[in-house]
């Protein structure tokens, strides 16, 4: 596994993978558009080889800085989870660079109030100290996983890291509120959910009525790991949106 993909040739697309798994995450979707687009696909930072970050605008920071060390000055940008709120921010401060923006099973904010962070922040704490190994033994459901095969990849991908290493990405997420960017956004924008995850459904479902011309979608079959449980169906909302 390298900690930085880029494959094929043509308009860039950037992939930005959720906490605790890494860039293998979009193997299915390097297939479908390598023949027509530069993949970019890092390791988000504290993912793999790539030092942490102290944030999510730190990690945005940190891909930008990749995509213009790659001379990359226009891009698309797909997120999933984490990624999504990476994204997001990315679209938010370089919209001039970031021509369509995809995001999947992702939400502005976890958290609403700095009530619900202190709460979810000490919800979190038993993760310090609880290896990966041991909850990859969970049901693949609690994972995230629908289908046999994303079931496979994300037990593989979070077993790789270190309690101290799922902990701290999980307590960014928590800490982060990208809502004040929705309006902000005019690049053409999706917003895509697995029908089986509901949870994420009543705010991503918010997200998408206050970004401009943005598009709500649920996959059907699909979990949180929307792309590798259902991948022809999100590819092709990938086609849709792009050719936009």
């Amino acid at each position: 596994m390298t900690d930085l993909i880029d494959d094929g040739t043509g308009p860039a697309l950037v992939f930005l993978h959720g906490s605790g798994v890494d860039n293998l995450l979009w193997e299915p979707q390097r297939a479908a558009f390598r023949q027509v687009y530069r993949l970019i696909i890092p390791n988000l930072p504290g993912h793999g080889g790539v030092p942490p970050a102290r944030s999510v605008e730190d990690m945005a920071d940190r891909v930008q800085a990749q995509l213009q060390a790659l001379d990359v000055q226009r891009y698309a940008l797909v997120g999933l989870s984490l990624g999504g709120m990476v994204a997001l921010e990315m679209a938010a401060r370089w919209p001039e660079q970031v021509t369509h923006l995809a995001l999947i099973e992702s939400v502005p904010a976890v958290a609403h109030t700095r009530l619900m962070r202190n709460v979810l922040g000490l919800c979190l704490q038993p993760l310090r100290v609880i290896p990966p190994r041991l909850l990859v033994r969970l049901p693949a459901r609690s994972l995230g996983a629908q289908t046999q095969d994303s079931a496979q990849y994300v037990k593989t991908a979070m077993a790789r890291l270190s309690a101290a290493q799922t902990h701290a990405l999980l307590q960014l997420a928590v800490v982060y509120d990208g809502r004040p960017h929705l309006t902000e956004l005019r690049m053409p924008c999706s917003v895509t959910v697995g029908a089986e995850n509901r949870q994420t459904h009543t705010r991503a479902q918010a997200m998408a009525k206050v970004i401009p011309t943005c598009r709500y979608q649920i996959i059907e079959g699909a979990r949180h790991i929307v792309n590798r449980d259902a991948p022809e169906a999100v590819n092709a909302a990938l086609a849709t949106l792009l050719a936009t």
